[in-house]
């Protein structure tokens, strides 16, 4: 029965990674997840609360990047209240409509779209939408990372 525990652990982690790269699935919170259920299968017995709450503060800061990295982006772009509006519309859209590939592009074609709709130039528009898709990347790119920071920290935890 322990083996069924950690392989559910192992499948909850691995479908975190992806969530990683799929905003729909929230995959830094699933690796913290499955970590939790592998470490309390073995009773915590190689893994002290000290980790854990480390573990779950990184969660924490991959929700704060996973909500916030695109409309940020946009933000720190030049965008107005409409452009930002058109990220997370534009956001929802990309991702039903177009999948992965709309994770990348939608939030940036939102804001140029709504940046030309509430009538600013063009350049100041492709200069949001840059900023946006830039920064969605990096925001996938930073929980990746966590995520893998967690994966060295719990495997650390269970060698030494």
């Amino acid at each position: 029965m322990i083996y069924l525990w950690y392989s559910f652990a192992a499948i909850v982690v691995l479908a975190g990674l992806v969530g990683v790269i799929i905003p729909a699935i929230p995959g830094v919170p699933l690796v913290f997840a499955g970590l939790l259920i592998a470490a309390a299968t073995a009773k915590f017995s190689f893994i002290g609360w000290g980790t854990i709450v480390f573990l779950g503060v990184l969660a924490g800061v991959s929700l704060v990047v996973d909500h916030f990295s695109g409309v940020l982006g946009a933000r720190y772009g030049g965008a107005s209240w409409a452009g930002l509006l058109g990220a997370l519309i534009g956001t929802f859209i990309g991702i039903i409509y177009f999948g992965i590939l709309g994770i990348f592009f939608g939030a940036a074609l939102g804001v140029l779209a709504f940046e030309l709709i509430a009538h600013r130039t063009v350049k100041k528009s492709i200069q949001a939408a840059s900023y946006t898709f830039f920064s969605v990347v990096a925001g996938m790119v930073i929980n990746l990372t966590l995520a893998l920071v967690m994966l060295v920290v719990f495997v650390g935890a269970i060698i030494i």
